[in-house]
C-alpha cells in the first residue's frame, strides 16, 4: 500500500482492498477522514480508470487557461513552437510587451506540461527563460502554445496493463538534444524520456526530463 498525502488530499494505491478499509477505518476514528471511492480527480489532474488502463489529463485546467487568456475560439496549430526557432534574449531597442500577462501565463502552462503534456516542456522551458523582460516575440511564441492548445485538449497520459507479458518488464529509454539552440552561450537543450512496459501495446511513461547543457560543445 502506498499512501501520497498533499496537504488535504490524499491518494492510495493498494494491492488489497483489506488494507485500504483499515487505514481509512482508522483515518475516519482519529481524523474523521473517509473513503471518497475511486479516484477521479487531484490537484487539478483528472484520471480515467478502467480494468486494463488509467489515463491522466487536464482538459478543464486547460479549458482555464483558454479562459482566461480568451484563447477558447483560437485557430489550432501543429506544434506548440516553430522548428528551429531563435528566441533569444531582448535587444537593447527592443520594447518589453507590458500588456500580456507573462510570467502568469508561464506559471499556468508549466504545471501543465510538468503534470500531464510532456510535449511542451521544451517549448515552455525556452520560453521560461525571457519572464524577466518578455518582448512581442516571446508574447507571440506563448500564444502559439495556447494555440496548440486548442487543438489538443483531450490530450494526456495513458498507463496501459498487459495480462499477457505482465512477467517481463521493459525498461526504455529515449534521448535527444537540439543543437547551440541558446543564440547567446550556444548551449544545448538535452531532453531524456524514460519508459516502462509489460508487453508489446506500447510503452508507460515513467519519467521524462529537460535540461540545458552545463558547457558549450564544440563544432566538430
Amino acid at each position: 500500500m502506498l499512501a501520497l498525502i498533499y496537504v488535504d488530499n490524499i491518494r492510495v494505491v493498494i494491492n488489497e482492498e483489506e488494507h485500504k478499509k483499515a487505514l481509512f477505518k482508522a483515518l475516519d476514528k482519529v481524523y474523521g477522514i473517509k473513503d471518497q471511492g475511486l479516484l477521479t480527480e487531484y490537484l487539478g489532474v483528472e484520471v480515467y480508470q478502467t480494468a486494463e488502463r488509467a489515463t491522466i489529463r487536464q482538459k478543464k485546467y486547460t479549458r482555464e487557461i483558454m479562459d482566461q487568456f480568451i484563447y477558447e475560439n483560437a485557430h489550432s496549430v501543429g506544434n506548440p513552437m516553430e522548428i528551429n526557432a531563435k528566441l533569444g534574449s531582448p535587444t537593447d531597442d527592443a520594447e518589453s510587451d507590458i500588456s500580456f500577462s507573462y510570467r502568469g501565463a508561464i506559471r499556468m502552462l508549466m504545471y501543465l506540461a510538468t503534470s500531464t503534456r510532456p510535449d511542451m516542456a521544451y517549448a515552455l522551458g525556452q520560453l521560461g527563460r525571457f519572464v524577466a523582460n518578455p518582448t512581442g516575440k516571446h508574447v507571440g511564441a506563448v500564444e502559439r502554445v495556447m494555440r496548440y492548445l486548442v487543438g489538443t485538449l483531450d490530450y494526456g497520459i495513458t498507463y496501459e496493463w498487459q495480462y499477457a507479458a505482465a512477467r517481463t518488464i521493459v525498461l526504455g529509454g529515449y534521448c535527444d538534444s537540439d543543437w547551440a539552440n541558446n543564440t547567446e552561450t550556444r548551449k544545448s537543450t538535452t531532453g531524456f524520456v524514460f519508459t516502462l512496459t509489460g508487453g508489446y501495446h506500447g510503452a508507460n511513461l515513467l519519467w521524462f526530463y529537460l535540461q540545458p547543457r552545463p558547457r558549450m560543445w564544440p563544432y566538430v
